[in-house]
């Protein structure tokens, strides 16, 4: 299997990020579902044939046909796939009805010396058992080849054991052609009787699939012996016996597309050893899991017919299997308000795992104002930051390419479905940018989309290692740059990462980041929305600069004043944020609002007191459809009679003002927290959002709160935001 776990999984990726565009009509092709199975589309319905030569429609029966014309047909598959097998299936089950019964098959997934094995299975010598006991069969044979076979024994045609056995290929993959003189006759019986050489445009093509797994390089010559290629000589020798042996019969040969596409590899060492005129199709199976992106010019090179197959369930893998279903990519939309949509360039941007999607909307609409079109990306894996706060990750453990690749497609939707509802002139004015592990998703893009013409921007990029390890796709003639953002001293790391970029043909640039970080990533994004590099702004005198500061030295706390300060500069107003601090400057404990300095807090002698709330517009609201609680916990410091304010909002339910079906309860500090829950309870409330009165509130605070609500975490829906920093900088809850 050489490259097998590294390759199939990576030609699965590429292939999952194309799509077919058609659906061929009805036919019957291979068996019905079995009775008491549940529904399963039809062959016809969940498979797109194209002629590669024409990318002309070519439904399973007048593909059949026409492969039943050529003397040796081989389809390229994914291992995994479910629709793939079912399609193999009708593939043999229509040409031995066309060719009479005249059909060889040959499959990569046995080795040369259980030929004998396979045989007497075949003639009925040894049970089902006896046969997998010795065969070797791979993990998902009972899903995906035991099919094949068992129509193979019923119809009686002859099954070819095509690959080289592994410990031949270990031993000769070591030891080169000393390793082959030495082998025994029985031994060498299993290989070739000579092994060729394959191309160099074969082993480029290998080089970007395996890179970072395997190595590469080395001269055709020092390859010879390589498992890769003894792989295919096996393979191609074995079709070409075979093709011997049966004159009068097609030989159908099953492997993984890499060894079969662009006529190369198995099929190039077939045609070194069969006759002269004979001849060869390569049919690609391609699992899609979205058919609106398909590109059948594309994949034109890679074989004479392309199968996109609906990708509905993956085989026996890592000691799982999986049903493969749609997910939803959530987004927000912030049109420029007194121009038209479509005269605004579009930012798409995916934000860093530690960052709410909601503050990153509130950044850049505080950055950008109406000059672009904002799309904020929510990451589709919810999970609570240390602060409780509801972030998400854009991937999840061990499933890096399965996730990226999915992300990449609904980059892909948002990008064409925004373009056309939105912005339908907005040409290639179109920035897919993030930060930290939104990043990682938009270099992942940046390589692997097959038609997004967009200029791509990655701030910083975290847990991209795994990106660096997967195969490079071939170069495509696309408008596309990219930017990529650096921490100082890691610029040579950056440029390095960039290389496979240049590579593929995407202008590439690197910037260092400065200080703040957050200018550098506004000054990369709008230099590529084609904006100016900084924002009009009002001449304001040093007299009246003001400095604003929180309390808590946290991420979210900084986030929340950074937005601040960023809506504040918008507005004209020249703004810092600067946290922590132990205690309120002078000027702002007195209450002075005209001074320059102004404590970010919630506090009668803060920036925001109860009074800010009356209206109830920077309350937050508990998530559900059908509302729910928020309980606002007072901090034990807070004053009496700002207490007795907090109490009058709860009193008349200001949140109401926000919204019909929400409530407000009050509790006055962590131990009240219990009792408040318990009557929420007690009134048939489910929803409840606990938020501190503070603006950003500690880890260890929410912590706190969270040990204080444990009893109740099985009775209610309980959600935790760290304060109201978040709404009070204008903020809409997602």
């Amino acid at each position: 299997m050489t490259v097998r776990r590294v390759l199939s999984r990576f030609v699965l990726l590429l292939f999952f990020c194309t799509a077919g565009c058609w659906a061929p009509p009805a036919q019957r092709l291979g068996p019905l579902t079995p009775p008491g199975a549940g529904p399963l589309p039809s062959l016809a319905r969940a498979v797109q044939a194209v002629d590669g030569a024409t990318g002309e429609p070519c439904p399973l029966g007048t593909l059949i046909g026409r492969l039943a014309r050529y003397d040796a047909v081989f389809v390229g598959e994914t291992h995994l796939d479910d629709t793939t097998h079912r399609v193999e299936l009708a593939l043999l089950e229509g040409l031995l009805e066309a060719r009479n019964g005249r059909v060889v098959l040959s499959l990569e997934m046995f080795e040369r010396d259980v030929q004998p094995t396979l045989d007497r299975y075949l003639a009925g010598d040894i049970d089902e058992a006896a046969f997998l006991a010795a065969a070797r069969p791979w993990g998902n044979y009972r899903t995906g080849y035991r099919p094949l076979i068992e129509a193979a024994k019923r119809t009686g045609i002859p099954v070819v054991a095509a690959n080289t056995p592994i410990a031949l290929r270990r031993a000769i993959a070591r030891g080169g052609r000393n390793a082959l003189d030495r082998l025994p006759e029985d031994q060498r019986q299993l290989l070739p009787a000579e092994i060729f050489p394959a191309g160099d445009a074969y082993w480029e093509r290998v080089d970007r699939a395996v890179r970072g797994h395997m190595g590469g390089g080395g001269s055709t010559a020092d390859r010879l012996y390589s498992t890769q290629n003894l792989w295919d000589n096996s393979m191609g020798a074995a079709c070409a016996d075979a093709l011997t042996a049966h004159p009068d019969h097609l030989i159908l040969h099953v492997a993984g597309g890499f060894h079969v596409q662009h006529h190369d590899g198995t099929v190039a060492q077939f045609a070194r050893r069969a006759p002269a005129g004979t001849t060869t199709a390569v049919v690609a199976i391609q699992p899609v899991a979205d058919a609106a992106f398909a590109q059948p010019q594309l994949d034109a090179d890679r074989a004479d017919y392309l199968i996109y197959a609906d990708a509905i369930a993956r085989g026996l893998s890592g000691g799982t299997h999986a049903a493969l279903v749609p997910f939803e990519l959530r987004y927000t939309i912030d049109l420029p308000e007194g121009r038209p949509g479509s005269d605004a360039p579009l930012l798409v941007w995916l934000p860093d795992r530690d960052w709410r999607a909601s503050d990153a909307r509130a950044f850049w609409r505080a950055a950008l104002g109406d000059e672009a079109t904002i799309v904020v990306v929510e990451p589709p894996f919810p999970q609570a930051a240390a602060d409780l706060a509801i972030v998400g990750a854009w991937t999840r453990p061990s499933l890096f390419r399965e996730d990226h690749a999915r992300l990449q497609r609904g980059l892909e939707r948002i990008v064409e479905y925004v373009t056309r509802h939105f912005a339908p002139t907005v040409g290639d004015r179109v920035v897919i940018a993030g930060n930290g592990t939104g990043a990682t998703a938009v270099l992942w893009t940046a390589m692997y989309s097959t038609w997004l013409r967009a200029h791509f921007v990655a701030d910083t990029p975290r847990r991209d290692r795994a990106l660096q390890l997967q195969g490079l796709p071939e170069p495509l003639e696309l408008s596309r740059r990219l930017d990529l953002i650096a921490p100082p001293g890691a610029e040579a790391d950056a440029q390095q990462k960039l290389a496979d970029y240049s590579g593929l043909g995407i202008e590439t640039r690197t910037t260092t980041a400065g200080a703040p970080h957050r200018d550098t990533t506004e000054a990369a994004v709008r230099g590529a929305l084609g904006l100016p590099t900084a924002p009009p702004r009002q001449h304001v005198g040093a007299s009246r600069q003001r400095l604003f500061l929180a309390a808590v030295d946290a991420p979210r706390a900084r986030h929340w004043a950074e937005i601040y300060a960023r809506g504040l500069e918008r507005d004209g107003a020249a703004a810092v944020a600067v946290v922590p601090v132990e205690a309120p400057p002078a000027a702002a404990a007195a209450g002075d609002r005209a001074a320059r300095e102004a404590w970010l807090e919630v506090g009668a002698d803060a920036r925001w007191s109860a009074a800010s709330f009356a209206d109830g517009k920077h309350l937050p609201l508990a998530p559900g459809a059908f509302g729910g609680t928020t309980v606002v916990v007072l901090p034990e410091s807070m004053a009496g009679t700002e207490r007795h304010r907090w109490r009058e909002l709860e009193q008349r339910d200001a949140i109401k003002q926000r919204s019909r079906f929400a409530r407000l309860a009050v509790a006055d500090g962590a131990a009240a927290l219990p009792g408040m829950l318990s009557a929420i309870r007690h009134r048939g409330g489910r929803s409840v959002l606990i938020v501190p009165a503070r603006f950003c509130a500690s880890r260890a605070a929410m912590r706190g709160l969270q040990q204080a609500a444990a009893e109740f975490a099985d009775e209610l829906d309980l959600h935790w935001l760290p304060g109201l920093g978040a709404e009070l900088c204008g903020i809409a809850q997602p």
